[in-house]
C-alpha cells in the first residue's frame, strides 16, 4: 500500500510550533530541490519559491509541494 502524503496532510494537525516548521521546511526543500534540478542556480531556485509562496495562497503552496516529484 502505497502512503499518500496529499491525503495525510488534509488531516494531520499539529499541536506545537515544532512540527509546522518541520513540515515547512520539508516543502521548502521540495521546492527548491525540484527548482535547481530543472537547471536553476541555488539563490534564483531559493527566490523563486519565495516568489510563488508569495503569490500562491498557503494551501495551493503546500499541496504542490508535499511531495518531492512533480
Amino acid at each position: 500500500m502505497k502512503f499518500n502524503l496529499q491525503k495525510f496532510l488534509k488531516t494531520a494537525y499539529y499541536d506545537d510550533g515544532k512540527g509546522l516548521i518541520q513540515t515547512q521546511s520539508r516543502f521548502w526543500m521540495n521546492c527548491q530541490k525540484q527548482k535547481m534540478d530543472s537547471g536553476m542556480g541555488a539563490q534564483k531556485s531559493w527566490q523563486s519559491c519565495l516568489e510563488e509562496y508569495q503569490k500562491l495562497s498557503g494551501g495551493e503552496w503546500k499541496t504542490k509541494y508535499s511531495t518531492g516529484v512533480k
